[in-house]
């Protein structure tokens, strides 16, 4: 990528040479600006180029706003090299069903704004802001789901600056996603097949085997070789909610090229501690968003993604070496099929002890997403949960859910 970067600079430079030498001094500024916003913009047209050439990025967030389809517009301010501004819109409609009781409810509307701003070639900053209004779904009570009473949450989901000293050196600080797995990386809304997770991230913004989010720095990258590239993340940090959840981990995830693009595998690592806190139960969640014990751990976990032609393939699996308490697993395999340019289908088995004395629950998840047009995002989901040693407490839950992103 470095040999065409190159390349095309060169011919930029060699185009613009025999005009500047014939100019005023006031058309040699403006050409030399023009040419620079040239020079950036070949970069940036690099960089897609071999992301397409070595898999997708591991930054969501700059996906989201280079996506081809998805791009935002540009809006300027100040001195800012460039700022972008997007968001989406999400509404939920859900059922669950138990053997004493059905409840339904519209339980969930979601607007997120999304800035990314360009402060300078090197400098960047993302944030992520929400508006919830969420009545969660309450499964405590065997054969009695219901919804809780509606709460308005404004949430800070996501707040970071990052430093880009090359494309495979980079230094993130602030609020940011924990770097582990794949759906937790994807995480916003317009790009899940079923928005509710598994069960390992409920509930949102929880830790219920590592936390969703946490507050510190990263150190990541990504290193391009003839046989496909290596994303690297290494962090340190604080569980927001409590500030003595601190943890430390990293990923590696490979990408090959040639006839095995397509495929991601990744492996991860974290040690941390936790402290209790309980509290209520979390949305469609077996846990609350704090740890019900307290003590350290060490966290082990390996994905894969297989995304070629048709076929999109999600797997995770993570084991918890929990010190004095009950270790946790959790693990999911979730195969989607593009039936056509519009439809998917997708099939989820979830699989979660989160140990704490807290009972095992199984989920078998089918579902359809209908995309009548690249930003928006309609979905259909039927769960069938199985809690280990309670028929009672086993529950069938139907969703509708829409996303319409700018």
């Amino acid at each position: 990528m470095g040999l065409r970067r190159a390349t095309l600079c060169a011919l930029a430079v060699s185009l613009a040479a025999p005009v500047v030498a014939q100019a005023s001094d006031d058309e040699v500024r403006a050409l030399r600006e023009q040419l620079e916003n040239q020079r950036r913009l070949i970069e940036r047209l690099a960089d897609r180029v071999g992301e397409l050439e070595n898999g997708p990025t591991s930054d969501p967030e700059e996906a989201f706003y280079e996506g081809g389809e998805e791009q935002t517009g540009r809006v300027g301010v100040f001195d800012a090299v460039e700022l972008d501004l997007g968001g989406f819109l999400t509404q939920t409609l859900t059922l669950a069903h138990g053997e004493d009781d059905t409840d339904v409810s519209p339980n969930q509307t979601l607007l997120e704004i999304l800035v990314r701003a360009g402060i300078t070639d090197r400098i960047s900053l993302f944030a992520a802001l929400g508006w919830l209004r969420e009545a969660d779904l309450d499964l405590s009570v065997p054969g009695d789901p219901e919804f809780r009473g509606s709460a308005n949450r404004t949430p800070q989901i996501i707040a970071w600056t990052n430093y880009r000293h090359r494309d495979s050196i980079q230094l993130r600080l602030g609020r940011f996603v924990t770097p582990h797995g794949i759906i937790n990386i994807e995480h916003f809304p317009p790009t899940l097949l079923e928005i509710n997770q598994p069960q390992f991230l409920r509930p949102f913004s929880g830790a219920t085997l590592f936390p969703n989010f946490m507050n510190g720095g990263e150190l990541h990258g990504r290193l391009l070789f003839e046989s496909g590239s290596l994303q690297y993340s290494a962090y340190g940090g604080i569980f927001g909610p409590a500030p003595k959840d601190f943890l430390t981990g990293g990923r590696l995830e490979w990408s090959p090229s040639g006839f095995l693009s397509g495929v991601h595998a990744g492996l991860n690592y974290s040690h941390g501690s936790r402290e209790a806190g309980g509290g209520s139960l979390g949305n469609f969640a077996s846990v609350p968003s704090r740890s019900l014990v307290s003590n350290d751990y060490d966290l082990v976990g390996a994905d894969l993604l297989i995304d070629r032609g048709r076929l999109i393939w999600k797997n995770e699996f993570f084991f918890s070496f929990e010190e004095h308490e009950e270790n946790r697993m959790a693990f999911y395999s979730q195969p989607g099929i593009r039936l056509t340019k519009r439809w998917i289908a997708f099939y989820r088995f979830d699989y979660l002890d989160p140990g704490q004395g807290v009972a095992t629950t199984m989920e078998h998840v089918a579902g359809l997403n209908f995309l009548p047009h690249p930003l928006v995002r309609l979905r259909a989901a039927g769960f069938y949960r199985d809690t280990e040693n309670s028929n009672k407490a086993d529950a069938i839950v139907g969703q509708l859910s829409a996303t319409l992103s700018f």
